[in-house]
């Protein structure tokens, strides 16, 4: 990664890669790694930046960070899932890190779990062991769950007595040392994830949580390289600001027919270059 913005564009069937590829410019495309072998070898053989992920949003219903348990209480079998073990965690980053090998991406997310920034960071550090066992093509991102701390934060409306300062009392004194443990496992490059948020009026269910002016504030601190789902015209010149790197959630966001009267009569994705 250069110190110069980019913007990055999330791809996962074939539809929306043909109709990236109309695009002019220097742009990035991310793929989860659940796509199909030959559009990740398509995307491979354009020459952008290819970044990939592990799909964080998809199957939430038995995540791939769990195991089923199951137990006789009660006079009945109970079956609940359960954080897996770190054995179990460790083969499925190798499965994880092994399927990238296989399309020489430049840039790899290191697995987390929305909504817990100290699971992921754990997640972080396995992965970084396994990625850093043997020589592989592309660099491994980092990526920290910022988003759960900074919409969940309890601030008190009337400071107390034995109150902590400002400072030490705000989601920045819980995020700058997580950000510097990922530095310090020797992540080089930093990603900031989990900042979406539900919102049923929009057609991806999804909405970036933080304002521009908030998203100017976090980065200005947190120095990361990458904004996870940050990526949006109202952004843009907060991200080439601060030289950040960021995604597009959901293409729907730029597809004319959910917007016809921001989008109708512009090409946003091109406008989202610069």
């Amino acid at each position: 990664m250069n110190s110069k913005f980019l913007p990055v564009f999330s791809v996962d069937w074939s539809g929306l890669l043909k109709k990236l590829q109309q695009v002019e410019g220097d742009y990035g495309i991310l793929a989860p790694v659940s796509c199909y072998d030959k559009l990740l070898t398509r995307i491979r053989d354009l020459g952008k930046p290819f970044f990939i992920d592990s799909g964080i949003f998809e199957h939430q219903t038995h995540p791939w960070y769990c195991k089923l348990h199951c137990e006789f209480k009660n006079y009945r079998w109970v079956r609940e899932l359960r954080l897996a073990d770190e054995k179990q965690l460790r083969q499925k980053v190798k499965d994880y890190l092994a399927r990238c090998d296989n399309f020489s991406p430049d840039y790899v997310f290191a697995p987390d779990i929305l909504g817990e920034p100290l699971l992921s960071l754990h997640l972080a550090r396995i992965s970084w062991e396994e990625y850093s066992c043997r020589p592989r093509n592309y660099i491994l991102i980092g990526v920290v769950q910022v988003g759960a701390v900074l919409y969940n934060w309890w601030e008190k409306a009337v400071p107390q007595s034995d109150s902590f300062p400002p400072h030490y009392d705000s989601p920045q004194s819980f995020l700058a040392p997580l950000i510097s443990a990922y530095r310090d496992i020797d992540y080089q490059y930093i990603a900031l994830g989990g900042l979406l948020t539900s919102d049923i009026t929009t057609p991806t269910g999804l909405k970036f949580g933080l304002s521009a002016q908030e998203l100017d504030k976090l980065l200005a601190w947190s120095r990361p390289e990458f904004v996870l789902g940050g990526l949006a015209l109202s952004r843009l010149e907060v991200l080439k600001k601060h030289h950040v790197w960021a995604d597009s959630t959901n293409w729907l966001w730029w597809d004319a027919r959910y917007d016809y009267r921001r989008f109708g009569h512009r090409n946003a994705l091109q406008e989202s270059l610069g």
